[in-house]
């Protein structure tokens, strides 16, 4: 029997990635899923273990939008069952110039973040009229 939903490892960020993080040890890329409607990108982002004070969100030059978060949970010693692992999180996503990048919007709540990214005005879809 298969199933629409898929559960993966995290899986741990390459070193060229995991340098720009600023941070020291191990980091992973979080789960994440993308919505796409008419108005917006929504982005939701598993980020377990991060308040909100260890998150930043940016937007470089190249039009990335860069999401990094530090893990403050210390793992326990001796588990005997473990599936999730801590650490630094980092992803990044290429932002097309049909989003605006000034009206983005974020929340985290219960370890998942949200992040709305807008598209532009003139970017939306228009509705012509049809006159008889």
């Amino acid at each position: 029997m298969t199933t629409d939903i898929e559960k993966r490892e995290q899986q741990e960020v390459g070193s060229t990635a995991a340098e720009q993080l600023r941070h020291s040890g191990p980091a992973y890329s979080p789960d994440v899923d993308i919505y796409v409607s008419e108005n917006e990108a929504l982005f939701i982002v598993d980020l377990p273990g991060v308040n909100k004070g260890d998150v930043t969100i940016e937007v470089d030059e190249s039009d990335s939008l860069i999401i990094r978060g530090v893990n403050g949970t210390s793992e326990p010693e001796n588990a005997v069952v473990k599936q999730y692992r801590t650490g630094n999180y980092y992803r990044a996503f290429q932002l097309s110039k049909e989003y605006d990048k000034d009206k983005i919007s974020a929340k985290l709540e219960y370890g998942l973040l949200e992040v709305s990214v807008p598209r532009r005005e003139e970017a939306k879809p228009k509705r012509i009229e049809i006159k008889a």
